[in-house]
C-alpha cells in the first residue's frame, strides 16, 4: 500500500490527498508534525532532503514534490482521470499547477507564518528561534520565514504575498467565467492543486475579503467543499491543535490585509 508522509494542514499534502481520495486510491498516512519540526529530523530528511511534506513511498520508491506526486498518481492510477480531455485544457491545468508552485505556495506560506504561526515562534527564547530557523534546509525559505516572524504583515515579502494571492483570486474568478472548473468542464488536477490555497484563506478568516469581488470563486469553493474528497482529505485531518493555531491568529490580520489590498 502507498505510504504518504504528510502534515495535517500542509497545503501541499492536501493537494495530494485530494487527488488520492478523488481517485479512490488506498494509502497509509504518516503524520509529520510540522509545528514540532518533525520534517527536519534526520530520519525524515533521509527520505526527503528538502525537509518538507509530502513524500510518497510506493513500495520503496520515493517520490517528492506535491505536483510531481499528483502526476505520478495520474500515471499509476489513470481511472478516474483527473486530466482535462483537450490538449488546451491540459495545458491550462499545467499552468495552474505551475502557478501554485511558483507563486501561490510561497505566498500562502509567508502569509500563514506572518499571522498564524508567528505568535508561537515569538514565544520561543532567542536561542530556540535561531535553532528553529537554522534547521530549515532551503535558504530562501529560511529567509522568508525570518522576515515575516520579525515584522509580520509589515514585512515587504508579506505585503507582496497578499498581492500575489489577490491576483490568484482575480484569475480564478476570470477562469470560472467559462466553466465550473479551472481547466475545462470537469474536475482536474488543477482544481485539486488550487483548492488548498483558497481553503487556507478560508481557515484564516480572510476569504470573505473577496466575497464581493469574486462571487464565482465562492460558488466554486462551495461546490468543492461538497465533493466527496474534501472532508476526508482536509476536515478529517484537522486536530484540536490545528484549530487552536488558527484561532490564535493575530486578530488584526484581516484589517491589515484589507489595507494592503486597498493600497493596490
Amino acid at each position: 500500500m502507498l505510504k504518504l508522509y504528510d502534515g495535517t494542514t500542509s497545503v501541499c499534502a492536501i493537494k495530494v490527498r485530494l487527488a488520492l481520495f478523488e481517485k479512490g486510491v488506498a494509502f497509509e498516512s504518516h503524520n509529520i508534525d510540522l509545528r514540532k519540526g518533525d520534517q527536519l529530523d534526520p530520519a525524515y530528511l533521509a527520505l526527503n532532503p528538502n525537509g518538507v511534506v509530502p513524500t510518497l513511498d510506493d513500495d520503496g520508491g520515493i517520490v517528492i514534490e506535491s505536483s510531481v506526486i499528483m502526476q505520478y498518481l495520474e500515471d499509476c492510477h489513470p481511472t478516474p482521470s483527473l486530466l482535462p480531455e483537450s490538449p488546451a485544457g491540459r495545458a491550462a491545468m499545467r499552468l495552474w499547477m505551475k502557478r501554485v508552485d511558483d507563486t501561490a505556495h510561497p505566498s500562502i506560506g509567508s502569509l500563514t507564518h506572518a499571522t498564524v504561526y508567528r505568535p508561537a515562534f515569538l514565544a520561543l527564547d532567542e536561542d530556540a528561534r535561531a535553532e528553529r530557523l537554522a534547521k530549515i534546509p532551503d535558504p530562501k525559505r529560511r529567509q522568508r520565514f525570518a522576515a515575516v516572524y520579525k515584522d509580520g504583515l509589515d514585512a515587504p515579502i508579506a505585503i507582496a504575498s497578499v498581492k500575489n494571492l489577490n491576483m490568484l483570486i482575480v484569475d480564478i474568478e476570470e477562469a470560472l467565467t467559462v466553466g465550473d472548473f479551472l481547466a475545462g468542464t470537469s474536475y482536474s488536477l488543477a482544481d485539486a492543486a488550487v483548492t488548498p490555497y483558497v481553503n487556507r484563506l478560508f481557515d484564516m478568516g480572510l476569504l470573505g475579503l473577496w466575497a464581493v469581488s469574486a462571487p464565482r470563486v465562492f460558488r466554486w469553493y462551495s461546490a468543492i467543499r461538497e465533493r466527496a474528497n474534501f472532508a476526508p482529505a482536509i476536515i478529517d485531518y484537522l486536530t484540536d491543535s490545528d484549530r487552536a493555531a488558527f484561532n490564535a491568529m493575530d486578530p488584526e490580520a484581516p484589517g491589515r490585509v484589507m489595507e494592503i489590498l486597498a493600497a493596490g
